[in-house]
């Protein structure tokens, strides 16, 4: 039997659960009938076992938006990692350093996971990602990281390979820098990102960020368990 066919049910009950987003987070019966595809008579039956569990709730007024089931698995899904203990205080530092918002990005299948983020200080900031947003890989820092050292595990970190620069790529509003992340045997683990305005983010501001960003990265990757050696090559003394 090949699991990976699926359950039609399930697929469609998490079909339910995708229709959700930070920019329409309580949908009414017929929005998500929309959204889906699905008969409202489907989508009626499913929401029982989703409201059992948590994952969905039904307002008042007959709407639904996402239960606290999710976010109790959230919890556990980043304890699997046992990351937060290394991460956190790196993404801390990183906005002490630079005011910009930090981020840990993981893949999931062609998707990127913002697992981790320490908000920015500035009063103009990035407030487009948020801790636990999942979005199709793009054209994004995290997102080139994410694909090019997953497809070269393996490959020398170099002076133009070490950081990706992405200035209003996805949201022409918004710019990154990004960095890899390593750990034992030379995995990639995740990117680390700093974002804020695009207008913020000129050539030499960027060139301020760049030494930042791949220290906190060495740091990480080196706590991590990948050798100090792989950023010999692009690490300021």
């Amino acid at each position: 039997m090949n699991s990976k066919a699926g359950v039609a049910a399930v697929d469609r009950a998490f079909d339910i659960l995708h229709a959700f987003r930070h920019d329409k987070p309580v949908l009414t019966l017929a929005e998500i009938s929309r959204i889906t595809g699905l008969y409202k008579s489907t989508i009626l039956r499913l929401m029982g076992s989703l409201e059992k569990y948590g994952f969905v709730w039904q307002r008042a007024d007959g709407s639904y938006q996402l239960g606290a089931g999710l976010l109790a698995l959230s919890t556990v899904f980043q304890d699997a990692f046992d990351l937060r203990q290394f991460i956190d205080p790196v993404l801390d530092d990183l906005v002490a350093q630079t005011a910009e918002g930090a981020s840990f990005f993981i893949r999931d299948g062609e998707y990127q996971v913002c697992l981790f983020r320490a908000e920015g200080r500035h009063t103009v900031r990035d407030y487009s990602i948020r801790q636990g947003d999942r979005r199709e890989l793009n054209r994004s820092a995290a997102s080139t990281i994410l694909r090019d050292y997953e497809a070269m595990p393996y490959a020398p970190l170099t002076p133009d390979n070490a950081c990706v620069i992405s200035i209003g790529s996805v949201d022409p509003e918004m710019a990154a820098v990004g960095v890899p992340v390593f750990g034992a045997g030379h995995k990639l683990m995740g990117a680390i990102t700093l974002s804020g305005p695009s207008a913020r983010f000129t050539d030499d501001y960027v060139e301020k960020l760049r030494p930042i960003a791949i220290d906190a990265a060495a740091r990480l990757s080196i706590n991590l368990g990948e050798t100090p050696a792989r950023f010999a090559q692009v690490r300021a003394d």
